[in-house]
């Protein structure tokens, strides 16, 4: 193991307390987030970064860095693939340690905008199983000094420490969503068996009640009451179509897509047209993939339950880094205000988490255009 040759107690003292440190509950982004920071304090680097590799096990799909304000990093533009330099530790699965990345024969220099760094120090993040999760990249130590075996030494034992702990917060996500899931299911269930009965039987008794001889007033008050019943069995058949996830969870995306979408109709009485790009089975990750359907499942329940659309229209695509999900129709539209709620933020979130974003295109009266995105190799 690296920290056998560790033979400075000071930082076999610093490499524990950075152990302990990421020793967290935290959310998987959030955990990235102190890892990377982590190691940067750990052999005193001025900028640091963690990469992760995708099921391709060739490129990156999420960076996350330390020491590169948001200014710089919007200036910067698209996060990098893994080519140069970073790709040697991709490649290799094994350190990579450079005195001057500016004459380094394996590198492809730096975007516009992006800081000049000289120095660098690359190491995998290797979970339990062996499988390599991503890589630490450090540059360019406070101190102007070229990072030593020791620095390898250290950031290589911290890096399988941190494999071990995402291997833990997977897990428990892993964890978390199965009982979510099971919950899902027994809500849908009773739900559907339950409750849409019982006020389907409210609401035949109210007909019956209407055959008899009542005044106008109570006449309109029960048919005020049956528009109510109609409108709760509508936002419930909603609720049902946003946590029942059974039908959805087969075949490739495109079949799942399809399914989701007629489901729509089925269930919700929206008609949906649908149109996949024909590679997109081969050019979308798993983990991106199943966002992509869940992302079209909350835009398209959005779409029943606030803009009493009879139709929407669904484009799915893909681009040089990003999948690209475009569902518009043909409902009553809205101010920006209003579009600021739950079902928004969600898709906003669960977007950015994916290198990607979420704009909502909307006005009175002309209907709604929601365009997500999120990189698709993730």
């Amino acid at each position: 193991m690296p920290y056998h040759h560790i033979d400075d107690p000071k930082r076999l003292h610093a490499l524990l307390d950075a152990i302990l440190l990421i020793e967290t509950d935290a959310h998987l982004n959030e955990l990235l987030r102190t890892i990377v920071e982590t190691a940067a304090h750990l052999v005193g680097a001025r900028y640091g970064a963690l990469g992760v590799v995708g099921s391709n096990a060739t490129t990156l799909t999420r960076f996350v860095t330390y020491g590169v304000d948001e200014g710089t990093r919007a200036a910067i533009g698209h996060n990098p693939h893994g080519h140069g330099v970073l790709g040697e530790t991709i490649r290799h699965a094994s350190p990579v340690r450079v005195d001057n990345l500016l004459t380094h024969e394996g590198s492809s220099g730096f975007p516009p905008q992006h800081p000049i760094m000289e120095r660098f120090l690359g190491v995998p993040v290797i979970t339990g199983d062996g499988h390599v999760f991503g890589n630490l990249y450090l540059t360019d130590r406070l101190d102007g000094a070229a990072f030593d075996e020791q620095d390898q030494d250290l950031v290589e034992a911290f890096g399988r420490a941190a494999g071990l702990v995402i291997d833990q917060a997977t897990l428990r996500h892993e964890l978390r969503e199965l009982t979510l899931s099971e919950e899902r299911e027994r809500l849908a269930r009773d739900l559907h068996d339950t409750v849409i009965q019982r006020l389907f039987g409210v609401g035949l008794a109210l007909q019956v009640t209407l055959g008899a001889e009542i005044d106008d007033a109570s006449r309109q008050r029960i048919n005020g009451a049956l528009d109510d019943l109609d409108a709760t069995i509508h936002e419930i058949r909603t609720t049902i179509f946003e946590i029942d996830q059974d039908d959805f969870d087969a075949g490739n995306l495109e079949e799942r897509l399809t399914t989701l979408s007629e489901e729509v109709g089925t269930r919700l009485g929206i008609d949906v047209s649908l149109d996949v790009a024909p590679t997109i089975n081969h050019l979308v990750g798993k983990h991106c993939g199943h966002h992509t359907v869940q992302a079209l499942r909350e835009m398209l329940s959005n779409v029943a339950r606030h803009s009493q659309a009879s139709h929407a229209s669904v484009v799915v695509g893909v681009d040089a880094d990003h999948v690209v999900v475009e569902v518009s129709d043909d409902g009553v539209g809205f101010t920006a205000p209003v579009g600021a709620g739950r079902g928004l933020r969600n898709l906003v979130s669960r977007a950015r988490e994916l290198g990607g974003d979420c704009r909502v295109d909307s006005a009175p009266g002309r209907g709604t255009l929601v365009r997500w995105t999120a990189n698709r190799l993730d």
